[in-house]
């Protein structure tokens, strides 16, 4: 019988391309996909879709078992970190997921920054505010500008901007607070580092590591219009191997989670020599591209299903593997380049220079 997933927040970029790597395989699943906004509700490939609220609004929850229980659903998939934390908080739902602990996932970035600190794991220097008035003096403690003022939580630069000095970081943090969309504690200032960005992704299974690969961000969407330069997900980026990333990284997952179960992403920037520090890890959750690198591997490199990791995470939720064989690190080619842009498609540009366009 037709395995029955549902994949919550399925109209954003990230739940469309989990629903492409299933899609992708040999094997067929009744996908049932969730959304707020009922436009991008349109653009994943699932078999019945369903206009769910807000993970905030006190009737997400019921209305999301109600699905479960109406169609019998084996396996649910929460794409948003956001809707990762609040099932994961349900013990009914729960049970039907593959995700770390919700004490894991509700890890901030300033908490995760803290025990990584705390095993000498190097991050991007941190400080919080307890009064506008602390600013001038962080910025003298952190070096001077400019300096990152970001939020604590959130994704695709959310609440952050490069500030020179104080001033700027005073008028961006009021400007908030005004209009009612964040809080004094809300933030914290970080040392800014100018080098690589990087991302690394690894998918464990009860505490060992069963896969990963390493990804360098070069290019953002709109950059040029967006206040702090980033707005989430890459345009261009590459494929790369560092042995160095690989330890460092699984060091950190470890470090916040001892029995690392799920996804586990983790961004990385250089400082002047590159040498990397750890600036989030975002626990229970795909990279957005994570799915679309799953779909590549099964549509055009031709590797074996394993390797398409949304997929080995499905049928290890449907507890159709019960004890997953360790792929390891850097398991996609090194020098591919995914280079994709609205209206554009997306393209994969190997290391010998040929170009695929796999979207």
């Amino acid at each position: 019988m037709m395995k029955k997933i549902l994949v919550t927040g399925s109209g954003g970029i990230g739940g469309v391309n989990f629903v492409r790597a299933l899609r992708a395989t040999n094997e067929e699943f009744f996908l049932i996909g969730t959304d707020f906004n009922r436009y991008y509700l349109e653009f994943p490939d699932v078999n019945l879709r369903v206009n769910t609220p807000r993970h905030s609004d006190p009737t997400f929850l019921p209305q999301i078992k109600k699905i479960v229980n109406e169609y019998q659903i084996d396996f649910v998939h929460p794409q948003p970190s956001s809707e990762a934390l609040v099932i994961s908080q349900d013990d009914e739902l729960k049970s039907k997921t593959f995700l770390p602990s919700s004490t894991i996932i509700a890890h901030d970035k300033l908490t995760t920054q803290k025990i990584l600190s705390e095993k000498n794991i190097d991050v991007a220097y941190t400080k919080t505010l307890d009064s506008l008035n602390d600013l001038e003096k962080i910025f003298v403690e952190l070096g001077g500008g400019p300096l990152w003022v970001r939020s604590k939580k959130g994704a695709g630069g959310n609440l952050s901007l490069l500030c020179e000095n104080s001033t700027e970081a005073n008028h961006w943090i009021n400007l908030w607070i005004l209009r009612k969309k964040a809080q004094l504690d809300d933030f914290m200032i970080q040392e800014y580092l100018p080098g690589r960005n990087i991302a690394w992704d690894s998918f464990w299974f009860n505490g060992k590591l069963i896969a990963s690969y390493t990804r360098e961000r070069l290019e953002y969407p709109f950059k040029h219009i967006s206040p702090s330069g980033i707005t989430g997900t890459p345009t261009v980026s590459k494929i790369i191997t560092d042995e160095k990333i690989n330890k460092l990284c699984e060091l950190a997952v470890t470090s916040i989670d001892s029995n690392a179960h799920g996804n586990y992403s983790v961004d990385l920037k250089g400082d002047t020599e590159n040498n990397m520090h750890i600036t989030e890890i975002d626990s229970g959750k795909f990279h957005t591209t994570t799915p679309l690198w799953g779909y590549i591997s099964s549509k055009f490199f031709n590797q074996d299903p394993k390797y398409n990791l949304p997929y080995l995470y499905t049928k290890i939720g449907l507890g159709e593997i019960s004890d997953p064989e360790i792929i390891g690190n850097d398991i996609y080619p090194k020098e591919t380049f995914l280079v994709r842009h609205i209206d554009c498609g997306d393209w994969i540009i190997k290391e010998d220079g040929t170009k695929v366009q796999v979207l």
